[in-house]
């Protein structure tokens, strides 16, 4: 026997940290930088005291006049365990040549996995949210040529120093940009520290709140379907916290209060594809009232989740399918289609990658189809249909209720 008494080993895995691919999120932030960072680099960071090692603090937004701290902070506290990415960009640039700027293109993949952008500490106003929302958009569209997918893009929106009506806000839902959506909501507590912060976003809120939700959820639920440990057994995942006093209210991005917004404007604003924060009659905290593209409603993809649920299938059906590249295709001698053995284990193979979506509950229902009339040549791709069965979302109720003196 010896004196070692007791042995510890190191367990490593307990703090369940997120790698899954379905939530890989960088904040792109014009910001001054602190020694030691570069514009156009990624930096990982894996909690809050990452990014203040880096001499990003409550102090440096104050000296700066930015709210980088404050994002970051809201990213971690609504999805603790979460790996983010931080990209600084010169916040003088405009969107057009920020979003055509090689070197960010360049930070960007270098990112593994990338697939959620958040744009902060720019100057893009409400009022040029059509064109500006069009470049980044083309974002999207250049990245989709390289098979690199972004689920999709939160801006955020800075009001007018003076004001504007809600009824002027220009209707995002004209636009072609399915991939991008408009953060205007704003933590008042946060916005009443400086002049500065007066007209901001609280863009890093909306990224923790996609990071803490699954695929398939709408920003915008009241509840989420896997809860952090230390909020396990509430009845919702408000936005609101006493405790550090952030979003015991809420405002646009011009600071009208939320509670000084009419049922129709409320509507307007959601109508037109803006993401805000809003509270119900009677019941307790802020949440956000959904995640809208800016694309009209009617299309397939006019909210964020959907855009997750394709990208994912997409990426998945991607890696089933690339094995059989260049591989041989027999044929039926009798028919001269594609032999059928060959079709059902293709779409066997497709099928059951696609299971994990299922499982998880990011869809209901899957199937796909390969027209076994075929003649693929390096100069024509075998056709390959796919469908997804995707669930609804109740966005709110209608109750017919009445008095009676008997059932």
């Amino acid at each position: 026997m010896s004196f070692a008494g007791a042995n510890i080993n190191k367990l490593n895995g307990g703090l369940n940290r997120q790698v899954s691919s379905d939530r890989v999120i960088a904040l792109i932030c014009g910001m001054t930088l602190p020694g030691g960072m570069s514009f156009n680099k990624a930096y990982e960071l894996l909690d809050i005291t990452t990014a203040e090692d880096l001499g990003i603090t409550e102090s440096s937004d104050d000296t700066n006049d930015e709210l980088v701290h404050f994002h970051l902070s809201e990213m971690f506290r609504l999805s603790p365990g979460t790996t983010f990415h931080l990209i600084p960009v010169d916040a003088t640039q405009t969107v057009a040549a920020l979003v055509a700027s090689e070197e960010l293109k360049t930070a960007i993949r270098s990112v593994d996995g990338v697939n959620v952008l958040g744009f902060a500490g720019l100057d893009t106003t409400v009022t040029t949210a059509d064109a500006d929302a069009l470049s980044f958009q083309s974002l999207v569209s250049a990245f989709e040529q390289e098979h690199l997918l972004i689920d999709g893009i939160f801006v955020e929106g800075v009001g007018d120093a003076l004001g504007i009506e809600v009824t002027a806000y220009s209707d995002l839902r004209e636009l072609s940009a399915p991939n991008v959506t408009y953060v205007i909501a704003q933590e008042p507590a946060q916005a009443a520290l400086k002049a500065s912060y007066a007209v901001r976003a609280a863009v890093g809120t909306a990224l923790g709140s996609v990071g803490v939700r699954k695929v398939h959820e709408d920003i915008g639920s009241v509840d989420i379907e896997d809860k952090p440990r230390d909020r396990r057994g509430e009845e919702n995942y408000s936005l609101t916290d006493e405790l550090l006093g952030r979003w015991l209210s809420a405002a646009l991005c011009d600071g009208k209060t939320f509670k000084s917004l009419t049922p129709a404007q409320q509507s307007s604003l959601t109508a037109k594809g803006y993401m805000y924060v809003g509270s119900f009659a009677d019941y307790s905290g802020f949440y956000w009232n959904g995640c809208p593209t800016a694309v009209s409603k009617e299309s397939d993809y006019a909210y964020f989740n959907l855009n997750c649920i394709w990208n994912k299938a997409a990426r998945i059906i991607r890696r089933t399918l690339i094995p059989k590249v260049r591989s041989k295709v027999p044929t039926d001698p009798a028919t001269g289609y594609i032999k059928s053995t060959w079709i059902s284990g293709c779409e066997s193979d497709v099928l059951s990658a696609l299971d994990s979506m299922q499982a998880a509950g990011n869809i209901d229902g899957k199937d796909i189809y390969i027209n076994p009339a075929q003649a693929p040549s390096e100069d024509t791709p075998l056709s390959v249909k796919g469908q997804l069965v995707v669930g609804k979302t109740v966005h709110e109720f209608d109750v017919d209720l009445g008095l009676t003196d008997k059932l």
